[in-house]
């Protein structure tokens, strides 16, 4: 949230970073350069918080998100908040600053009848009726598997040792001196102490369920809480853990959003008791390496091999939820990706690390049209499509932590370096136009999938979205030429047919199969309405949009003068997939 939109100053941290500054320009208390830079931009402070969030929810709306997940938003001493001091509190550098300490020394961390609320958790309560009156989801992280040094029980158990009431709550090494251990060894992350079940002590896991029905339903109003939780590390949990707190979440609220930070094939984790869905980063992995890859890049048949696997192993219910990615606050961003191929999703990206080689410029526009086709892929793939914040204005970089920099917005222009940091309002409008493209259509978000084409030679993959509504053909090319293909159409397919998204074109028929042409690094959308109770698989009469969508407002109009634009060709219904934003180091 730090670094989304600063709505409130009077609840800065300090010191402040200014908000247009030039990233890789230092602060005075900075080090100039080298590593020494790195590890200052780590702790940097750019005072994003609940009221800007607020603020800027129409833009979200109007975007077209539907849920937005947001990194941890409780108490810590971090801007990215992956080291929690308290699961009870929201941070007061995000709502009411200096609310926190004095409420948190009248509370019994395992008494939740002593449990208050501050001005800051009051405020974000009131940030999730005003999502939801506007129609959005909110789901946060649950950081379960660690806490900061911060955390009132480790600082107990640092202050009193085996005389601690906490003291079997982490896992402790020695007690003279002190060594515990910690996630990945920082020791700024002190781990709970695990066993077989999850945690190694009852009061931990009772602690874990009673702040999950704190945020869930205050005031016991499932309503008036969260929409559901990303999880993370949860690999690190084990899974019988992991099935009571599940089966604790749907009973407080059956619809609620799981998802699991799982970097692998995540079979055992889609068990329908586990979690709901996962990060797919193996989606992100193979897009990347059919789209953006050259020397280690995949051919089609491979890219379709790869995902066809994963519908196959998981159940369907999670396929269609599965969080589509395609980069994150852990990554280098997408289009950064683009303009430094050839590596390991997720690796070889952080310049600051010995050995690394990684172009942190601005891409050049070729790169944002190779991203712009990732984009399309994952906003017509079957799933729940996540959008990392900044990335729908232009936003580039390497991991982090130059993936986080602060958001870009029109109103704060003009950005130091204005040449470099400023809203493209082309790349925006062409997030607009395909995320209302999946809007539109209800095959995109709910219909089924199937391969229809995949050409290796012109690197061109088309597949079908059907739903009892509509079919959507998308064909995409990762070629650098404009592609003629012949895409061979299913029994039962529309008798009429439109562009829903590309260039305008009169598409040929032959022999059963559509004829058209793909534009180099670019997709088209061909979208045809299934009629209620109307024979398919007839004659098909494919049209450019335009003349389509004419075409079908003079027959509607013709068949009931009373129905106007409800008798178009393509389904107008939404279906609601789940975002993403903000930034996160651990």
């Amino acid at each position: 949230m730090d670094r989304f939109r600063n709505g409130n100053p009077d609840n800065d941290p300090e010191p402040l970073r200014p908000w247009t500054s030039e990233w890789f320009t230092p602060s005075p208390w900075e080090a100039p350069g080298g590593r020494e830079f790195y590890e200052c931009a780590y702790r940097r402070n750019y005072g994003g918080d609940i009221d800007g969030l607020e603020e800027k929810l129409p833009y979200l709306r109007d975007l077209g998100m539907t849920a937005l997940y947001l990194n941890p938003v409780f108490k810590a001493t971090s801007y990215h908040k992956y080291n929690p001091a308290s699961y009870l509190h929201v941070d007061d550098h995000f709502g009411v600053k200096g609310d926190y300490e004095r409420v948190a020394a009248e509370e019994d961390l395992l008494d939740p009848r002593t449990w208050r609320w501050t001005e800051s958790d009051r405020r974000f309560l009131r940030f999730l009726r005003t999502a939801h009156r506007m129609g959005l989801r909110v789901i946060i992280d649950g950081v379960f598997n660690h806490v900061g040094t911060a955390h009132p029980a480790f600082r107990d158990v640092v202050q009193h040792r085996t005389a601690s009431r906490f003291a079997r709550w982490f896992d402790v090494t020695s007690w003279d001196p002190l060594v515990y251990k910690g996630w990945w060894d920082h020791p700024e992350l002190p781990v709970f102490k695990k066993s077989p079940a999850g945690f190694a002590c009852e009061e931990v896991k009772q602690h874990i369920f009673a702040i999950t029905r704190r945020w869930m339903a205050p005031g016991d109003d499932p309503s008036a809480g969260i929409d559901g939780w990303r999880l993370d590390v949860p690999n690190e949990i084990a899974q019988p853990f992991w099935h009571e707190w599940y089966a604790l979440v749907k009973s407080i609220n059956p619809q609620a959003y799981v998802t699991g930070e799982i970097w692998e094939r995540a079979d055992a984790w889609l068990d329908g008791r586990t979690f709901d869905a996962v990060i797919n980063y193996e989606f992100a992995r193979a897009v990347v390496a059919w789209i953006f890859d050259r020397k280690r890049k995949i051919s089609v048949t491979t890219l379709d091999d790869r995902l066809r696997v994963l519908r196959l192993a998981y159940p369907a219910p999670a396929t269609r939820v599965l969080q589509n990615l395609l980069d994150s606050h852990d990554t280098d961003r997408l289009v950064s990706m683009a303009y430094n191929p050839d590596r390991p999703y997720n690796k070889l990206n952080r310049p600051q690390e010995e050995g690394v080689v990684y172009d942190n410029r601005k891409p050049p526009p070729w790169a944002y049209q190779r991203a712009r086709l990732a984009v399309l892929l994952q906003m017509t793939y079957i799933g729940a499509p996540m959008i990392y914040y900044g990335d729908e204005v232009g936003m580039w970089g390497a991991a982090d932590p130059t993936c986080r920099k602060p958001m870009l917005w029109k109103d704060l222009e003009p950005y130091d370096r204005p040449e470099e940091n400023h809203v493209m309002e082309d790349h925006l409008q062409y997030y607009r136009s395909v995320i209302g493209l999946r809007h539109r259509h209800p095959a995109l978000s709910t219909g089924s999938f199937r391969t229809l084409l995949c050409d290796d030679q012109k690197d061109v993959w088309v597949f079908l979205r059907a739903c009892p509504e509509e079919h959507v053909i998308v064909a995409l090319n990762a070629s650098e030429q404009v592609q003629s293909v012949a895409i061979p159409l299913v029994a039962g397919s529309p008798s009429h047919w439109q562009i829903a998204f590309g260039p305008a074109q009169l598409p040929r028929i032959v022999e059963n199969r559509v004829v058209v042409e793909v534009p180099a690094v670019g997709g088209l959308v061909l979208a045809g309405a299934l009629a209620p109770g109307a024979e398919s698989g007839g004659p098909i009469l494919l049209r450019p949009a335009r003349r389509a969508a004419a075409g079908a407002r003079r027959r509607a109009k013709a068949a009931n003068p009373a129905r106007g634009r409800s008798g178009r060709l393509s389904g107008a219904a939404s279906r609601r997939g789940r975002r993403k934003h903000r930034g996160r180091r651990k």
